[in-house]
């Protein structure tokens, strides 16, 4: 039996290659046959991939954003500045720590936003506006902040 499924591999494999029983093995070269053109959808699979790139604009006049085409990021909103001595109190009870990396790289995520340590930004308040604030220093469960010139403290919540 396996003597026959040997034979029939053999000549089917004779077959699928073109060459006659008779010559299995028999090591006479098959004529080389003309080489066809190149296929040119092989040729474009065969080709490098470009990279994309895309430059996010940074006010509507460079263009809009390819992934939010309809935002108003580039409008600027109110922002409080807090650097005039005159400034009243401000309120800075709606400023939440709400994390800390561990180190080597320290980051405190103040209202959304991330700090490091000298970093100064804008940070998002409840009702829309944005209110300038610089992260003076980071520790372990705790960030000190300067608002106005006002430095303050804000602790990590555990729980409620």
């Amino acid at each position: 039996m396996r003597m026959r499924i040997d034979k029939f591999f053999g000549l089917a494999l004779a077959a699928a290659l073109g060459m006659a029983p008779g010559n299995l093995g028999a090591g006479d070269p098959q004529p080389a046959k003309p080489a066809k053109p190149a296929n040119p959808v092989t040729l474009a699979l065969q080709a490098p991939i470009p990279k994309s790139v895309f430059d996010i604009p940074a006010t509507p006049d460079e263009g809009r954003n390819p992934f939010f085409p309809n935002s108003v990021e580039a409008k600027p909103a109110p922002v409080v500045k807090t650097t005039t001595p005159a400034a009243p109190a401000i309120d800075t009870s709606a400023l939440v720590l709400n994390g800390i990396t561990s180190p080597p790289r320290r980051t405190a995520m103040v209202n959304g936003r991330t700090f490091e340590p000298g970093e100064e930004g804008e940070v998002k308040l409840p009702n829309g506006t944005k209110l300038l604030i610089q992260c003076a220093e980071i520790r372990d469960e705790a960030v000190v902040i300067v608002v106005g010139g006002v430095r303050k403290e804000l602790k990590l919540r555990f729980a409620l």
